[in-house]
C-alpha cells in the first residue's frame, strides 16, 4: 500500500471512529487514561505525556488538574475531569458558573473540546495555573512543539481568560 493510500486509510478510519461517539459520550475504550483525573483520545495521548515529562525535566510539576479548586464552600464537582469531561460534567460546571454570573467559564454541554478528549486543564507546583504561574510559562515556550495551544479566547483579555485550559 502506497505512502498515500495507508494515510487516507488511517484518516478514514478516524473519522468512522470518531462519528461513533458524541461530545461527552466516549466509550472508555477511545480514550488512553493519563492521570486518575485525566483521559484523553489516544492520538493525543503520547504528545501530552511527552509534554508533561518534559516540563517536569526543566523543574515544572506540570500536571492535569487533580482538584477543582473552586472557592471554599462552593459545591464540588461528582469528580474530577481535568481532560476528557463527560456529558453530564459539562452539565454541572455549566450549571455551577451560570450560578455565579459566569457562563462564559463552561462551554454549553455537548460543545466543549474536553467532551472530545482534547483539552487539558493543568495546575503545577504552585496549584492551579494563573498567567504569572510557572507553568503557564513553560506551556506559553513550550506547548506549541506538542501540538497544543491556548486558545485566543482564554488569552488574557480574552472572553474567557482560562491560563490553565490547553488544546491539543
Amino acid at each position: 500500500m502506497t505512502r498515500a493510500r495507508t494515510v487516507v486509510a488511517a484518516l478514514a478510519l478516524s473519522i468512522l471512529a470518531a462519528g461513533c461517539y458524541q461530545n461527552g459520550r466516549f466509550d472508555q475504550s477511545a480514550l488512553t487514561v493519563i492521570t486518575p483525573s485525566c483521559s484523553v483520545v489516544h492520538d493525543l495521548a503520547g504528545r501530552l505525556t511527552d509534554m508533561i515529562n518534559a516540563a517536569h525535566a526543566d523543574g515544572v510539576a506540570l500536571l492535569p488538574e487533580t482538584k477543582s479548586y473552586l472557592p471554599p464552600g462552593s459545591p464540588e464537582p461528582p469528580r474530577n475531569e481535568s481532560c476528557y469531561r463527560s456529558y453530564e460534567l459539562q452539565q454541572w460546571w455549566r450549571v455551577y458558573y451560570c450560578s455565579i454570573n459566569q457562563c462564559a467559564f463552561a462551554a454549553v454541554p455537548g460543545t466543549s473540546r474536553h467532551g472530545w478528549g482534547r483539552a487539558v486543564d493543568f495546575e503545577d507546583q504552585l496549584g492551579k495555573l494563573t498567567f504569572e504561574s510557572p507553568g503557564y510559562a513553560w506551556l506559553k515556550a513550550h506547548a506549541a512543539a506538542y501540538g497544543f495551544v491556548h486558545p485566543a479566547w482564554a488569552e488574557p483579555g480574552g472572553s474567557s481568560p482560562e491560563p490553565w485550559h490547553w488544546e491539543g
